[in-house]
């Protein structure tokens, strides 16, 4: 019941960072407390917007994001959000250097 209200709060941030996310592929458990996403794509154009870095990005994917949450008991306790690799190629932008 909860995930209903979670799962579109989560896909809201989510979502602006990465490529073809549905909320299907949250998997939400909130009383598990875990959601696993694997082999995520980054949208770039929307992290160099937000870095506002010297250099463009050819591509960049998260292999695995683990969010842990509250437990079986529901009550408050602090969200942790473990990226296990994340990888990104890119170049210097033309005319910097």
């Amino acid at each position: 019941m909860l995930e209903s209200y979670v799962t579109p709060l989560l896909m809201t941030y989510v979502n602006k960072y990465i490529k073809n996310l549905k909320p299907s592929d949250l998997q939400l458990s909130l009383w598990g407390g875990d959601v696993v996403l694997s082999k995520l794509e980054l949208k770039l154009d929307v992290l160099e917007q937000e870095l506002k870095l010297p250099f463009t990005f050819l591509s960049g994917h998260i292999h695995d994001c683990v969010s842990t949450g509250p437990g079986p008991t529901g009550l408050p306790e602090a969200v942790v959000i473990t990226f296990n690799t994340m990888e990104c190629t890119s170049k210097l932008k033309d005319g910097t250097g």
